[in-house]
């Protein structure tokens, strides 16, 4: 063990990184639908498994998935796992206090296979349950832009 002497309290992320990528065809088309308040997904050819978002790949099964398989969703799901969040990354690598909780929900929509992990409002965190019906809220101006999804609300 180390002595006292020895051990750095961090209490902020030690580095900022920036990065510039691809998001590919599948992510961008989901993105683009947005504009129109359009969830994407895409159903495997191989297996039949429902990923959203899309991708190119069966992370089961290996196939090749096509444009073809892309599926629109309803945007209406379940709530099958959640966490509240009482603290927040500043943007700048700090912890800023929040002050009220924020709840992130994993959410299986209809006639998907895979969950997204998104904003859960409109409920009190004592009284989220797995299995809360939600559906998704979009932002008032959309654009085609990952931020076009405002949050899920109970539905």
């Amino acid at each position: 063990m180390k002595s006292e002497s020895e051990i750095i309290d961090v209490k902020t992320l030690p580095f900022t990184a920036n990065f510039i990528w691809a998001t590919g065809f599948m992510m961008q088309r989901f993105i683009e639908e947005l504009a129109s308040r359009k969830i994407l997904g895409v159903k495997c050819p191989g297996c039949g498994y429902t990923y959203v978002p899309p991708r190119s790949r069966c992370g089961k099964c290996y196939a090749k998935i096509e444009e073809e398989n892309l599926v629109t969703l309803s945007g209406k799901g379940t709530l099958v796992s959640y966490t509240t969040g009482h603290v927040a990354l500043d943007g700048q690598g700090n912890f800023i206090d929040l002050q009220e909780p924020a709840i992130i929900g994993a959410i299986k929509l209809e006639d998907a296979d895979s969950t997204i992990f998104m904003p859960i409002e409109g409920i009190e965190p004592r009284d989220v349950v797995e299995g809360l019906k939600v559906e998704l809220q979009w932002r008032e101006e959309t654009k085609g832009e990952l931020e076009d999804i405002r949050c899920f609300k109970p539905a």
